[in-house]
């Protein structure tokens, strides 16, 4: 069974570090922004791409 007060004290710890983080996280600025986007769509275009790539390949083989 789970003593109350551990309890309590967990959950505050876990608030503690929670807003430590917050308190030092800062909303990025636009070339940051920009730049992420940049990367995450290209990130996106290529698993876009290798999946096209795959069902080609499978597409080819399921005609043989």
């Amino acid at each position: 069974m789970v003593n109350f007060d551990e309890f309590k004290e967990k959950i505050q710890s876990f608030f503690s570090s929670s807003m430590r983080i917050f308190n030092v996280s800062r909303k990025p600025d636009k070339r940051e922004y920009s730049t992420m986007t940049k990367i995450t769509g290209l990130g996106i275009l290529i698993i876009g791409f290798i999946g096209f790539m795959v069902k080609l390949i499978v597409d080819g083989f399921l005609q043989l």
